[in-house]
């Protein structure tokens, strides 16, 4: 499988090829649907064959432009843990210029710990983990052989005190699912071997 970082501005937006497409993981801010475009044909990544869309969490540098994208025929697919909070992020999000609210209807929600549910819904190898940490609708995506798209969610060692705990249980959680690498959504990829 062949993944690209579309990302723009100071977020890592990854395009992963799978069987008759992409899977794209996170977008950007409210306002920026032009840019995403600009950047795929940039990257040689057709917009019409993007499939699926996955937002590690409703945070506006994450799902800012998902609407869009669901307007341009992609589905958005949910985890589980993620569709409760639809309503909410909605509501948080209207004060940022452009916004488009996401709409609920045409979303694929998908059993979080479940790789019978990811696989029928997008074909790949993988899971869908629930990674809370960052917010609670924090999701990380582990396809087998590439690695975990983590979001916003930092590395072990970055964590202190209380929230420590709470970190290294989900990191493993990441391991466990079979990640070797981890890609965030801010900063370099890195090995979660060490």
């Amino acid at each position: 499988m062949s993944l690209v970082n579309v990302g723009y501005r100071s977020v890592n937006c990854y395009a992963l090829e799978i069987d008759g497409g992409y899977l794209l993981i996170d977008v950007g801010m409210p306002g920026t649907y032009g840019e995403l475009v600009s950047v795929l044909r940039r990257k040689s990544v057709p917009l019409e064959r993007i499939r699926f869309l996955v937002v590690t969490h409703f945070h506006p540098d994450h799902c800012g432009i998902a609407q869009e994208l669901k307007s341009a025929g992609v589905t958005l697919i949910l985890g589980d843990v993620q569709e409760r909070h639809l309503a909410e992020a909605n509501r948080a999000l209207a004060k940022f210029p452009g916004y488009l609210p996401i709409s609920d209807v045409g979303n694929e929600v998908v059993a979080t710990e479940s790789r019978a549910a990811w696989k029928a819904a997008t074909g790949t190898d993988g899971v869908f983990l629930h990674t809370p940490g960052h917010s609670d609708d924090s999701v990380t995506v582990v396809i087998d052989e590439v690695g975990a798209f983590v979001g916003d969610l930092r590395p072990p060692e970055a964590y202190t005190g209380s929230a420590t705990e709470l970190a290294e249980r989900t990191w493993r959680k990441i391991k466990a699912a079979g990640a070797r690498k981890a890609f965030p959504a801010h900063g370099p990829a890195f090995d979660l071997e060490a």
